[in-house]
């Protein structure tokens, strides 16, 4: 694994600047791959365990900049959801009022929406342009020349940008990257970020959305002008929780309904790696009927959504290459061995727990329920031969155990799926340990996938 992307230099968070165009410099190490954590269960717990999985500690005042969602709306991380890792941090919900009709466009009505949604219930809530909003400098001013943003973001030392990773209207997706930029803007801050830089007036600026790009663009320069803030980012992480997969954003009222089902929780010190893994999940999502990405994608590509990424890195705000780490394993390897498992398989945020001897659950997973171990990260007490070739074979992406064996180890190898094993034996061995598995032994002359399943299958 390759060592983290950072960004040299630093940034004051009281740095107050006039609307103008002040650029500074900043510096990206573009070759380093930047490290994504994911867990495919969502819950509160999983939420929390990714935040630590940063090794970054929120301190001093934190603000937890979500969408608190649009009356009506349904899709918005809900507080249940998010409200123990925001307990954990001491930290303050923040948003700011939108540029667009609806509920959340006045002070008074987007209060309103926030209680409706129970966000008061978790935390302190805080809109940050309430009072107004004062500007922070733009590396990139091909557009926009400054980020205007709410004046209460002076009180906070350190931001979670916690975001809901869905499909939007104008933008084909949003996730951390719109989340710190439309998201943390002010209302007069959005509207100058769709116009890319033609005006801050909420009302005119419907009347200049026709510049696509330099709208993505001005999204790209808008959220590294809040990183640079939160000191370069040295005191600011990304998540983002891709469930509730509509083409519509959280500001929708009306949000169509999902047609995929949830992918599970993204986390990163690096805002455009993270949004890119994203984009690239729902692409490579292995779509069937009742459970589709098509829309999704069409939507992102549709609005040139991809544009955002790479125009984040071109000025210096992340890097596009990255490494995913996945954290379900070991805490799954954990589950499994206090509670006497055999097999633990979780996929898309379900936990199936098997018990069965031998590769009885497996051979029955790829018979009745093949969609189950379809991109799943499994955890298994032992992997012989015969379970490995039943692991391929039914498309598990990560595999967690205690002991392997050398020919198991080289076809999950062989085939691309992820190892993690405690012990390696040169084979798996019977009950009395007088010889090799019985099983595993009638494989020992099939050379591949095809033929251990068939084997398997047929016995």
């Amino acid at each position: 694994m390759k060592k983290l992307l950072f960004i040299l230099l630093s940034l004051s968070a009281t740095t107050l600047v006039s609307c103008g165009n002040d650029k500074q410099e900043t510096k990206v190490d573009s070759n380093d791959a930047s490290v994504v954590y994911m867990t495919q269960e969502i819950s509160p717990a999983t939420l929390v365990r990714i935040y630590e999985a940063l090794g970054r500690q929120a301190t001093g005042q934190v603000a937890v900049k979500i969408s608190t969602g649009e009356a009506g709306g349904h899709n918005y991380l809900k507080p249940e959801l998010i409200g123990q890792l925001v307990s954990k941090v001491n930290g303050t919900i923040v948003e700011c009022n939108t540029a667009y009709a609806g509920r959340r466009n006045s002070t008074e009505a987007h209060w309103q929406t926030i209680r409706e949604h129970g966000f008061l219930d978790i935390a302190p809530v805080d809109l940050m342009d309430e009072e107004g909003d004062f500007c922070i400098p733009v590396e990139d001013s091909t557009w926009i020349h400054y980020d205007r943003v709410g004046t209460h973001m002076q009180k906070y030392d350190f931001m979670i940008n916690l975001a809901h990773f869905k499909g939007h209207a104008m933008g084909g997706f949003g996730g951390v990257l719109k989340n710190q930029s439309i998201g943390v803007a002010s209302a007069a801050g959005k509207a100058y970020i769709h116009s890319a830089g033609v005006t801050e007036d909420v009302v005119k600026t419907w009347q200049h959305t026709g510049n696509q790009d330099g709208f993505l663009e001005s999204m790209a320069a808008a959220a590294q002008a809040v990183h640079n803030y939160f000191g370069r980012g040295e005191r600011i992480v990304y998540i983002n929780v891709v469930n509730n997969l509509s083409v519509d954003c959280d500001c929708d009222s009306h949000p169509a309904d999902p047609e995929m089902n949830d992918i599970g929780i993204l986390a990163s010190l690096d805002p455009v790696a993270l949004d890119q893994a994203c984009v690239d999940l729902v692409f490579n999502y292995p779509s069937q009927q009742g459970d589709d990405a098509s829309a999704l994608i069409e939507r992102i590509n549709s609005r040139h959504g991809i544009h955002t990424i790479e125009h984040a890195e071109k000025i210096g705000l992340g890097n596009r290459e990255y490494t995913i780490v996945n954290i379900d394993g070991e805490q799954m390897l954990g589950m499994l061995n206090e509670n006497g498992l055999s097999l633990l398989v979780r996929n898309r945020g379900i936990t199936s727990q098997h018990q069965n001897r031998g590769v009885q659950d497996l051979l029955s997973l790829i018979k009745n329920e093949p969609d189950r171990l379809r991109g799943a990260v499994v955890a298994d007490k032992m992997i012989g031969k015969a379970a490995a070739a039943l692991m391929i074979a039914g498309g598990v992406k990560a595999v967690y155990t205690n002991l392997i064996c050398t020919p198991a180890r080289e076809l999950l190898e062989q085939a691309g799926v992820e190892l993690h094993a405690t012990e390696e034996v040169p084979q798996i061995l019977n009950r009395d340990r007088t010889g090799q598995c019985p099983i595993d032994s009638r494989l020992n002359d099939a050379t591949t996938v095809e033929q251990c399943v068939e084997i398997l299958q047929n016995m």
